[in-house]
């Protein structure tokens, strides 16, 4: 409303002109993203909508700024760019969601589908590593070492809780969740979270061997700490993501066994996890020496 200060109807003519030529804009480019990432509560009732008519309409309006005033147009286009900066590093955060997650889930996914396990060649193969962990915080080094290993390849953490879901009133396992992916953030490796229940950890490891991944993206090697009497030395607290910025290691994990405490895994069930990954045709690599 500042332009009304201005005295004359031709002098601010041009200038609200060109801004609601760029609102019209602004919404067309909303619709065409809306529906470029199929959204499915955006269902507009025109007739003739398609994406064609978006690019169209952002065309046109576009061209009838720069033909009405091509100063205004560019003052234009540069309070919007200023305005969508301020936004982006001013403004709390959304409750209304954000339309890039809805595109790039819609790109993941025809993509996934593109990707054909039938058409695997030895030439473009790659380590895809399902890491079990049963402690972050006596496996902070092994988890950063796996994550250079991955070479551009999927990697997934693993997680066993032995509980019964039968005998619980809700699922354990969701408000452990954000405590793990805090811990991919901090520890800025790029890997996914699998976490399952069951009772014993050989079915755990077996449940997650047959189901983490999607499509064409499975893990295709095991990961596993070795099997020794070394008592395990808490890693994370050490971690120079923690000690060089001076916070904190994620709650929500449990201390480290004490050395008198017996291990949840026997050596025969682990000799029969190496046994189960190999039926499955999974690569094993078993680590040592890493904390």
């Amino acid at each position: 409303q500042l332009v009304l200060f201005s005295g004359k109807l031709n002098t601010i003519a041009g200038v609200v002109t060109t801004f609601f030529l760029l609102v019209y804009a602004t919404v067309n480019l909303a619709c065409l993203a809306l529906e470029w990432a199929s959204a499915p509560n955006f269902r507009p009732t025109f007739r003739y909508f398609t994406w064609h008519t978006c690019l169209l309409g952002i065309a046109g309006c576009c061209v009838m700024m720069f033909l009405i005033s091509p100063v205004s147009a560019s003052v234009s286009l540069g309070f919007l760019l200023l305005l969508l900066l301020a936004l982006h590093y001013l403004s709390p955060s959304s409750t209304w969601g954000y339309i890039s997650q809805a595109l790039i889930f819609h790109q993941v996914r025809k993509y996934l589908l593109m990707l054909d396990v039938r058409k695997d060649h030895v030439k473009f193969w790659r380590p895809q590593m399902l890491l079990m962990v049963q402690n972050p915080r006596g496996s902070a080094r092994l988890i950063d070492f796996v994550n250079d290993l991955k070479k551009s390849g999927l990697y997934v953490l693993g997680h066993v809780e032995l509980q019964d879901l039968d005998a619980l009133p809700s699922d354990p396992l969701q408000p452990q969740q954000d405590s793990w992916l805090s811990l991919v953030d901090k520890l800025n490796v790029k890997a996914f979270i699998s976490l399952t229940l069951a009772p014993s950890v050989r079915h755990g490891v077996r449940q997650l061997l047959f189901t983490s991944g999607l499509g064409g993206m499975r893990p295709n090697t095991l990961v596993l700490g070795f099997y020794d009497d070394t008592a395990p030395q808490d890693g994370l607290a050490r971690h120079p993501a923690f000690t060089s910025a001076r916070e904190e290691v994620p709650l929500g994990f449990p201390p480290l066994r004490a050395p008198t405490t017996p291990k949840l895994l026997s050596a025969r069930e682990y000799v029969g996890i190496v046994a189960d990954a190999l039926k499955m045709l999974r690569n094993v690599l078993l680590a040592r020496q890493l904390e």
